[in-house]
């Protein structure tokens, strides 16, 4: 309680009190002056009992004014007295009442606070379960998705290495096909080759009669000596070209090889050869000439 609230009703008790000392004193005072002033000789004095009965009730009603005032400021101070002790109590009550609401508002919020850390924590913890769930399902499907790649890998091996020893088989099957076929081809070729051959030698034994009915030998040749002729002959069997590609050592010996050829002009049964044949083997043909025989 504060020391201002009982400043003014002190001091209004104490004026009060020092009124009512000094009319107590005044009344003391004046009865002891009026003894002493009281003279010696007797004096008789009229009083006027209504007068004196007025005085004596004027008196007691200022008295019982003053009474009832007294009385009346005291309950005045009594009654302020407990207004003041209301209004304190009520002030007290009203910070008592705040003091409570305050504690329990921290209280409240104190409880807040916790519930707010506590689902925090809750959360936390739940966050913590849904990462790890997830972490776990994503490490699950990374571990399946690494199996089924592996799967598939293996299969698209397998089915690689299948198509590879497939592939190796078509092209061994190919290649014994195509070494099948390509020795058909020459052994096909070389029947040909053989035929055409076998025709060839016919079509040149002719070449060498007609050669050698036109080969006339000078006295010069001796045995042992060789000339050897180049010929070029044309599909019609018309000699295009012959020249000595190696000489006897015998100039005259080899112009009689050469003016043989002459002799003969065109070698007309080689228009019935075949062009395939014409051009393997007589296009380009070297006849060797010998004293004792004509010789291809």
């Amino acid at each position: 309680m504060r020391l201002g609230s009982y400043l003014l009703p002190t001091l209004f008790a104490i004026a009060l009190h020092a009124v009512v000392i000094a009319l107590l004193a005044q009344s003391w005072f004046e009865h002891e002056d009026s003894v002493r002033n009281v003279p010696r000789h007797v004096q008789a004095t009229i009083v006027d009992m209504s007068t004196a009965k007025a005085q004596k009730k004027a008196a007691a009603d200022a008295k019982a004014k003053q009474k009832a005032d007294l009385q009346r400021k005291a309950d005045a101070e009594k009654k302020r007295k407990a207004d003041d002790k209301k209004k304190q109590l009520a002030k007290e009550k009203a910070a008592k009442k705040k003091a409570d609401d305050k504690k329990r508002e921290q209280a409240l919020a104190k409880k807040k606070a916790a519930d707010a850390k506590k689902q925090a924590e809750q959360k936390k913890v739940q966050e913590a379960k849904l990462k790890k769930a997830a972490a776990d399902k994503a490490k699950k499907a990374k571990e399946t998705a690494a199996k089924k790649a592996k799967e598939q890998a293996a299969k698209k091996k397998a089915e690689a290495e299948r198509q590879a020893e497939k592939a190796r088989k078509a092209a061994e099957e190919s290649a014994r096909n195509e070494a099948l076929l390509q020795a058909l081809k020459e052994e096909e070729a070389a029947i040909v080759a053989e035929e055409q051959r076998a025709a060839a030698m016919s079509y040149e034994a002719y070449i060498v009669d007609q050669v050698t009915r036109n080969w006339r030998r000078s006295p010069t040749a001796r045995n042992g000596m060789v000339v050897e002729v180049t010929v070029h002959l044309l599909p019609s069997g018309r000699v295009n070209d012959r020249y000595v590609t190696k000489s006897s050592g015998d100039s005259r010996f080899d112009n009689d090889a050469l003016r043989a050829i002459d002799r003969v002009t065109v070698f007309e049964k080689l228009q019935e050869l075949d062009p395939v044949i014409f051009d393997r083997y007589f296009r380009k043909r070297i006849l060797r000439f010998r004293p004792e025989d004509l010789r291809d």
